[in-house]
């Protein structure tokens, strides 16, 4: 059963980042849907395939950001508009593939003073001297599309591992991370975008991210056991709705907030139903 709630939600997503000119982006930017089931996929396929999503998702990020650096000595308004619009879409996309990090644990996060500085630079208006203000901003973006691009490069090598798992050993996996993930905190740990007060926007893309894998191993699940299945979107529907009640609007969420337990809750019971999800497969 297609999820309605998760639908919506990734469309979301996919929504605030194309939210733009036909001038700002182009096709050659990865569509931000990561739902894009295949019936023609095999299990195993489809698990690479969310990895080739999230993975596109940081390169969208260096997209945008090396439209930046390509705007340098252009007028500080082009070169400003290009870095607000790349802003935007980078951090959106880097965490809603954040789940990748919970994959692998030799795949390290993207250092968040990096990610921040191009996000404050964005917001830079030039006083008097806008050519040492457009410079700022180039040498930021650069260093933000070099980050994503070492993410994207290690997360495909570590894909590329996977090649030759078994169906059922790389679905077990998939499931019991994504479990281990949403039990864990480090969906709402280490955010980037704290003094930029939108921990909010950063939680919400987190989960949602996190939560759009399951569409393309949905169906394999579904075929061994409709019971599990059920359990598992009725778990999301409950998480996405806490995460869209809690998050929206919020600067700050701290680990001790009453939010951020609302959450945690419906995240451990989605949790132990991929668990339950993942043993299926684990049992051959």
């Amino acid at each position: 059963m297609r999820l309605i709630c998760l639908s919506a939600a990734v469309a979301l997503l996919a929504l605030n980042t194309t939210a733009t000119s036909a001038q700002q982006i182009t096709a050659s930017v990865p569509s931000a849907d990561q739902g894009s089931y295949d019936p023609q996929l095999t299990a195993k396929e489809a698990v690479l395939t969310n990895w080739k999503l999230a993975i596109s998702g940081l390169r969208a990020g260096k997209f945008v950001s090396d439209n930046v650096v390509a705007a340098q000595g252009s007028p500080y308004a082009k070169v400003a508009q290009q870095a607000e619009f790349a802003a935007k879409t980078m951090l959106l996309r880097y965490a809603s593939s954040y789940w990748l990090f919970a994959m692998d644990d030799t795949l390290a996060p993207i250092d968040g003073k990096i990610i921040l500085a191009a996000l404050e630079a964005s917001k830079t208006r030039c006083g008097a001297d806008c050519a040492r203000a457009a410079e700022q901003l180039t040498r930021t973006f650069a260093a933000a599309s070099a980050a994503l691009e070492s993410a994207a490069l290690a997360a495909e090598a570590s894909a590329a591992a996977r090649a030759d798992l078994s169906d059922t050993v790389a679905l077990a996996e998939l499931l019991s991370d994504m479990a281990t993930y949403l039990a864990s905190n480090a969906w709402y740990q280490d955010l980037t975008l704290t003094s930029a007060g939108q921990d909010g926007e950063e939680v919400s893309s987190r989960i949602i991210g996190t939560l759009a894998v399951w569409r393309n191993v949905e169906p394999f699940v579904g075929l061994r056991s409709p019971e599990i299945d059920a359990s598992i979107n009725a778990a999301i529907n409950t998480l996405l709705r806490d995460v869209r009640r809690n998050t929206r609007g919020k600067a700050l969420l701290p680990e001790n907030s009453d939010e951020i337990e609302t959450i945690r809750r419906s995240a451990r019971i989605a949790a132990a139903e991929f668990k339950r999800a993942a043993q299926l497969f684990s049992e051959g």
